[in-house]
Protein backbone atom coordinates (compact mmCIF):
# COMPACT_ATOMS: atom_id res chain seq x y z
CA UNK A 1 0.00 0.00 0.00
CA UNK A 2 2.88 2.34 0.98
CA UNK A 3 4.53 1.43 -2.44
CA UNK A 4 1.33 2.75 -4.56
CA UNK A 5 0.91 5.82 -2.50
CA UNK A 6 4.63 6.31 -2.96
CA UNK A 7 3.61 5.69 -6.90
CA UNK A 8 0.99 7.86 -7.22
CA UNK A 9 2.72 11.25 -5.44
CA UNK A 10 6.17 10.64 -7.81
CA UNK A 11 3.66 10.27 -11.01
CA UNK A 12 1.47 13.55 -9.39
CA UNK A 13 4.73 15.77 -8.57
CA UNK A 14 5.99 14.78 -11.67
CA UNK A 15 3.11 16.18 -13.77
CA UNK A 16 2.97 19.54 -12.18
CA UNK A 17 6.87 19.40 -12.65
CA UNK A 18 5.88 19.34 -16.33
CA UNK A 19 2.73 21.58 -16.59
CA UNK A 20 4.85 24.37 -14.40
CA UNK A 21 7.74 23.93 -16.13
CA UNK A 22 5.81 24.46 -19.45
CA UNK A 23 4.30 27.46 -18.38
CA UNK A 24 7.18 29.41 -17.61
CA UNK A 25 8.50 28.30 -20.79
CA UNK A 26 5.19 29.59 -22.74
CA UNK A 27 5.42 32.59 -20.50
CA UNK A 28 8.98 33.29 -22.07
CA UNK A 29 7.71 33.07 -25.34
CA UNK A 30 4.61 34.97 -24.85
CA UNK A 31 6.62 37.85 -23.42
CA UNK A 32 9.30 37.85 -26.63
CA UNK A 33 5.84 37.50 -29.08
CA UNK A 34 4.55 40.47 -27.07
CA UNK A 35 7.73 42.73 -26.92
CA UNK A 36 7.87 41.85 -31.59
CA UNK A 37 4.58 42.38 -32.07
CA UNK A 38 4.33 45.88 -30.21
CA UNK A 39 6.28 47.76 -32.72
CA UNK A 40 6.44 49.03 -35.98
CA UNK A 41 10.03 47.30 -36.41
CA UNK A 42 9.10 44.16 -36.09
CA UNK A 43 5.41 44.08 -36.57
CA UNK A 44 4.32 46.19 -40.24
CA UNK A 45 0.88 46.16 -39.00
CA UNK A 46 0.87 47.54 -35.49
CA UNK A 47 0.06 50.86 -36.81
CA UNK A 48 -3.29 49.76 -38.74
CA UNK A 49 -4.59 46.93 -37.05
CA UNK A 50 -7.19 48.83 -34.58
CA UNK A 51 -8.62 51.25 -37.11
CA UNK A 52 -9.41 47.62 -39.21
CA UNK A 53 -10.50 46.06 -36.15
CA UNK A 54 -13.18 49.22 -35.49
CA UNK A 55 -14.24 48.77 -39.06
CA UNK A 56 -14.93 45.48 -38.71
CA UNK A 57 -17.10 45.84 -35.19
CA UNK A 58 -18.86 48.41 -36.98
CA UNK A 59 -20.00 46.58 -40.12
CA UNK A 60 -20.67 43.39 -37.65
CA UNK A 61 -22.84 45.53 -35.95
CA UNK A 62 -24.62 47.22 -38.95
CA UNK A 63 -25.41 44.01 -40.45
CA UNK A 64 -26.12 41.92 -37.73
CA UNK A 65 -29.29 44.32 -37.40
CA UNK A 66 -30.95 42.47 -40.27
CA UNK A 67 -29.77 38.79 -40.06
CA UNK A 68 -32.25 35.75 -39.66
CA UNK A 69 -30.04 33.29 -37.97
CA UNK A 70 -32.50 30.87 -38.82
CA UNK A 71 -32.32 31.51 -42.66
CA UNK A 72 -29.33 29.85 -44.10
CA UNK A 73 -29.31 32.38 -46.92
CA UNK A 74 -29.59 35.12 -44.42
CA UNK A 75 -26.56 33.73 -42.46
CA UNK A 76 -24.50 33.02 -46.17
CA UNK A 77 -25.43 37.04 -46.99
CA UNK A 78 -24.16 37.92 -42.83
CA UNK A 79 -20.80 36.31 -43.85
CA UNK A 80 -19.96 37.30 -47.02
CA UNK A 81 -20.66 40.85 -45.71
CA UNK A 82 -18.65 40.52 -42.60
CA UNK A 83 -16.03 38.32 -44.18
CA UNK A 84 -13.84 40.71 -45.80
CA UNK A 85 -13.24 42.51 -42.93
CA UNK A 86 -13.17 39.63 -40.51
CA UNK A 87 -10.25 38.99 -43.15
CA UNK A 88 -8.24 42.29 -42.82
CA UNK A 89 -8.90 42.58 -38.83
CA UNK A 90 -7.69 39.17 -37.96
CA UNK A 91 -4.35 39.38 -40.41
CA UNK A 92 -3.14 42.38 -39.05
CA UNK A 93 -4.40 41.71 -35.58
CA UNK A 94 -3.04 37.89 -35.54
CA UNK A 95 -0.27 37.43 -38.52
CA UNK A 96 3.09 39.08 -36.68
CA UNK A 97 2.05 36.77 -33.61
CA UNK A 98 1.54 33.78 -35.58
CA UNK A 99 4.95 34.55 -37.32
CA UNK A 100 6.60 35.63 -34.06
CA UNK A 101 5.50 32.64 -32.41
CA UNK A 102 6.19 30.15 -34.62
CA UNK A 103 10.26 31.41 -34.96
CA UNK A 104 10.27 31.83 -31.00
CA UNK A 105 8.84 27.93 -30.52
CA UNK A 106 11.32 26.49 -32.89
CA UNK A 107 14.43 28.20 -31.60
CA UNK A 108 13.70 27.92 -28.44
CA UNK A 109 12.11 24.41 -27.59
CA UNK A 110 14.02 23.49 -30.38
CA UNK A 111 17.86 24.75 -31.07
CA UNK A 112 18.08 26.03 -27.36
CA UNK A 113 16.90 23.00 -26.07
CA UNK A 114 18.88 21.24 -28.47
CA UNK A 115 21.66 22.98 -27.27
CA UNK A 116 21.25 22.41 -23.52
CA UNK A 117 21.28 18.69 -23.76
CA UNK A 118 17.76 18.68 -24.17
CA UNK A 119 16.34 21.18 -21.28
CA UNK A 120 14.25 24.66 -21.47
CA UNK A 121 14.52 27.29 -19.07
CA UNK A 122 11.21 25.86 -17.49
CA UNK A 123 12.49 22.39 -17.55
CA UNK A 124 16.27 23.08 -15.71
CA UNK A 125 13.97 24.79 -12.93
CA UNK A 126 12.36 21.98 -12.26
CA UNK A 127 14.89 19.35 -12.93
CA UNK A 128 13.47 17.32 -16.27
CA UNK A 129 15.05 17.08 -19.83
CA UNK A 130 13.70 15.30 -23.26
CA UNK A 131 15.20 12.21 -24.19
CA UNK A 132 15.23 9.46 -26.71
CA UNK A 133 12.00 7.30 -25.88
CA UNK A 134 14.07 4.01 -26.68
CA UNK A 135 17.23 4.65 -25.01
CA UNK A 136 16.66 7.02 -22.51
CA UNK A 137 20.17 9.03 -24.84
CA UNK A 138 19.68 13.04 -25.44
CA UNK A 139 17.03 13.78 -27.82
CA UNK A 140 18.18 14.91 -31.43
CA UNK A 141 17.62 17.88 -32.70
CA UNK A 142 14.92 16.76 -35.26
CA UNK A 143 13.10 14.71 -33.15
CA UNK A 144 12.82 18.25 -30.72
CA UNK A 145 11.70 19.80 -34.08
CA UNK A 146 9.10 17.37 -34.64
CA UNK A 147 7.76 17.88 -30.95
CA UNK A 148 7.01 21.17 -31.17
CA UNK A 149 4.92 20.84 -34.70
CA UNK A 150 2.19 18.67 -32.58
CA UNK A 151 2.87 20.62 -28.71
CA UNK A 152 1.08 23.09 -27.27
CA UNK A 153 -2.44 23.24 -25.65
CA UNK A 154 -4.99 25.63 -25.59
CA UNK A 155 -5.23 25.34 -21.96
CA UNK A 156 -1.88 25.74 -21.29
CA UNK A 157 -0.30 27.37 -24.50
CA UNK A 158 -1.35 31.18 -26.19
CA UNK A 159 -3.16 29.92 -29.17
CA UNK A 160 -3.37 25.78 -29.19
CA UNK A 161 -2.10 23.30 -30.61
CA UNK A 162 1.14 24.74 -32.36
CA UNK A 163 0.39 22.60 -35.68
CA UNK A 164 -2.70 25.37 -36.09
CA UNK A 165 -0.61 28.24 -35.10
CA UNK A 166 2.03 27.32 -37.85
CA UNK A 167 -1.04 26.62 -40.68
CA UNK A 168 -2.42 30.17 -39.92
CA UNK A 169 0.74 31.28 -41.54
CA UNK A 170 -0.66 30.09 -44.57
CA UNK A 171 -4.32 31.76 -44.25
CA UNK A 172 -3.35 35.54 -46.15
CA UNK A 173 -3.13 32.83 -49.61
CA UNK A 174 -6.66 32.53 -49.12
CA UNK A 175 -7.55 35.41 -50.90
CA UNK A 176 -11.68 34.88 -50.98
CA UNK A 177 -12.95 36.21 -47.89
CA UNK A 178 -15.68 34.10 -47.14
CA UNK A 179 -12.89 31.34 -47.72
CA UNK A 180 -10.76 32.62 -45.32
CA UNK A 181 -13.47 32.54 -42.65
CA UNK A 182 -14.26 28.97 -43.25
CA UNK A 183 -10.33 27.97 -43.38
CA UNK A 184 -10.52 29.95 -39.99
CA UNK A 185 -13.21 28.78 -38.26
CA UNK A 186 -11.67 24.98 -39.74
CA UNK A 187 -8.30 25.94 -38.07
CA UNK A 188 -9.83 26.63 -34.69
CA UNK A 189 -12.07 23.17 -34.62
CA UNK A 190 -9.31 21.94 -35.40
CA UNK A 191 -7.10 23.47 -32.16
CA UNK A 192 -9.65 22.47 -30.36
CA UNK A 193 -9.09 18.34 -30.95
CA UNK A 194 -6.09 18.50 -30.69
CA UNK A 195 -6.38 20.28 -27.46
CA UNK A 196 -8.40 17.59 -25.76
CA UNK A 197 -5.93 14.37 -27.64
CA UNK A 198 -3.50 16.06 -26.63
CA UNK A 199 -4.07 16.45 -22.86
CA UNK A 200 -6.40 13.13 -22.20
CA UNK A 201 -3.22 11.32 -23.39
CA UNK A 202 -0.92 13.68 -20.62
CA UNK A 203 -3.86 13.10 -18.03
CA UNK A 204 -4.45 9.27 -18.16
CA UNK A 205 -1.10 8.11 -19.85
CA UNK A 206 0.57 6.38 -17.07
CA UNK A 207 4.09 7.71 -18.03
CA UNK A 208 2.43 11.15 -18.96
CA UNK A 209 3.54 11.02 -22.18
CA UNK A 210 1.94 13.50 -24.35
CA UNK A 211 0.92 13.62 -28.27
CA UNK A 212 3.92 15.01 -28.98
CA UNK A 213 6.25 12.85 -27.37
CA UNK A 214 4.70 9.85 -29.24
CA UNK A 215 4.80 11.33 -32.52
CA UNK A 216 8.57 12.70 -31.46
CA UNK A 217 9.75 9.35 -29.98
CA UNK A 218 10.58 10.67 -26.73
CA UNK A 219 9.31 11.62 -23.57
CA UNK A 220 10.50 13.41 -20.51
CA UNK A 221 12.22 12.66 -17.51
CA UNK A 222 13.31 13.70 -14.09
CA UNK A 223 17.04 14.12 -13.51
CA UNK A 224 16.14 14.67 -10.07
CA UNK A 225 18.78 12.64 -8.09
CA UNK A 226 16.56 12.58 -4.97
CA UNK A 227 13.86 11.12 -6.64
CA UNK A 228 13.45 7.90 -8.64
CA UNK A 229 13.78 9.46 -12.26
CA UNK A 230 10.26 9.30 -14.01
CA UNK A 231 9.62 8.70 -17.69
CA UNK A 232 6.93 10.84 -19.46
Amino acid sequence: MKEKVEKFQNSYKYKVDRISAYLIDLLIVAFLVTFLVGNTITNPFYNSYKSACNELREVTNEASKDVDYSNKESMDNYVKKVSPYNRTCHIRSNYASYVWYTILIFFYFGLFAYLNDGQTLGKKMFKLKVVNNSDGKSAKFYQLMIRNIFGGALILGLGGANITMFLSIGLPLIKNPYNYTIALSILRLLSLVLDTVFIGIFIFNKNGRTLDDFIGKTKVISINKKRVSKEN
